[in-house]
């Protein structure tokens, strides 16, 4: 006689084994753990320029045109830091030889680093996003661009 071989009972509580994990429940942990992970490839990116992640954002805002108040404004919003905070990175990216003038522009170097954090920054966002559904994005996108308008109200005391 041969034996027959069951399955292992499983309780209620216990859901059945499977090999695909369960997907993640949107919440501040996944987006915390994300947004580590993509930061610490930032910073690798950034390490060679010398740059701080601020000061990059802050070099982005001169390569778009920005005037100092245009900056100083963008950087306060986007990065959550105080006016003199902002006007310190500006001070700061001028003094390392990557902005000049009045109305900061970029230098020659300054244009070379923006360039190539940006193609740096283009080529990784492919690799990371590239082969995800575009609905999947826009979804995410939608997603979390509520989530920081309500991040953003509870900044304002809304």
């Amino acid at each position: 006689m041969t034996a027959v071989s069951t399955p292992p009972a499983t309780s209620p509580s216990t859901p059945p084994a499977s090999s695909t994990p369960a997907t993640p429940f949107l919440n501040g942990q996944v987006i915390g753990i994300a947004y580590h992970a993509i930061a610490a490839v930032r910073d690798r990116l950034l390490a060679g320029s010398g740059l701080t992640f601020h000061q990059s954002v802050a070099l982005k805002a001169v390569s778009d045109g920005l005037d100092r108040a245009g900056a100083v404004g963008h950087l306060t919003a986007k990065l959550k830091i105080s006016e003199s905070a902002a006007l310190v990175l500006l001070d700061e990216i001028a003094d390392a030889g990557l902005v000049e003038g009045a109305r900061p522009s970029l230098t020659d170097r300054g244009d070379s680093v923006q360039r190539a954090f940006a193609d740096a920054v283009a080529e990784t966002a492919e690799r990371l996003y590239g082969d995800l559904p575009q609905a999947d994005r826009e979804i995410a996108a939608r997603a979390l661009a509520h989530v920081t308008t309500r991040a953003n109200a509870e900044l304002d005391g809304r």
